[in-house]
């Protein structure tokens, strides 16, 4: 994501590690099933953005020893 995320932008969020794989693999599946130029309309993110966000996610995940 290009712009920069300031410490105020960010929202906290408790999820169990099942939600936490969900959010990963369906922003993942999402660039596999939707066309790139449908990507933004579809959900307002790029598909390097979906990228960028399911590998944090899955940095997360990797960091709580969630299994993947």
């Amino acid at each position: 994501m290009n712009e920069p995320i300031n410490e105020q932008d960010y929202i906290s969020l408790k999820v169990t590690p099942r939600e936490l794989r969900y959010f990963v693999s369906c922003g993942l599946a999402l660039i596999q099933n939707v066309p790139d130029e449908s990507l933004s309309t579809y959900c307002g993110l790029s598909k390097d953005e979906i990228i960028e966000v399911s590998l944090r996610l899955r940095e997360v995940a990797e960091k709580l020893g969630v299994d993947m």
